[in-house]
């Protein structure tokens, strides 16, 4: 059965599924509460997709390990779930372009879906649904370039040099 690109949810990753369907995993979003903790806002066996392709194809990257004063940093993007602004923020060293090249150069996966089959979780961005059990992507697209595919579809990107001394709080160490 065709479905229209309308009628499709996408999900990103860096590699190939390993069998026919996705699978849910256990996921857990918290955000900082007013009183400066952590607060739970979902905790749920979920498998994530997309209406946005652009959203999608920003979740093919490969995140890349990096030293820096002595420690083990990582190349890195952040994308909003709940503002459609098309922008990614590219969390690297030294350039916009050698960190997209870290972060995409081995292509990636989208993965389209049934829209139908997925569904809206209060505690998540509005920009993303969630399946719960086991399901079989319409199509696998394999992505060589997806930051050209990404800038087809209007992405900018805004850089953040992690080995700027004001950018250092932003360094994932682990």
């Amino acid at each position: 059965m065709e479905t229209s690109p309308d009628a499709r949810v996408y999900h990103g990753s860096p590699k190939e599924f390993d069998g026919e369907h996705a699978l849910p995993k256990r996921n857990i979003r918290s955000r900082l509460s007013k009183d400066g903790g952590q607060e739970v806002i979902f905790d749920e066996e979920s498998f994530h997709a997309t209406p946005h392709k652009w959203i999608a194809l920003a979740y093919t990257y490969s995140s890349k390990p990096y030293e820096i004063d002595g420690k083990i940093a990582h190349y890195n993007m952040g994308v909003s779930l709940y503002n459609n602004t098309k922008e990614i923020d590219i969390y690297g060293f030294n350039s916009l372009e050698k960190s997209l090249k870290e972060l995409y150069g081995n292509g990636g996966y989208v993965y389209h879906f049934d829209k139908e089959k997925f569904v809206s979780k209060e505690g998540l961005g509005n920009l993303e649904v969630i399946a719960t059990h086991p399901i079989k992507p319409i199509e696998a697209q394999r992505i060589n370039d997806p930051v050209e595919e990404m800038k087809k579809l209007g992405v900018t990107f805004k850089f953040i040099d992690l080995a700027l001394p004001e950018n250092s709080s932003k360094r994932n160490y682990y």
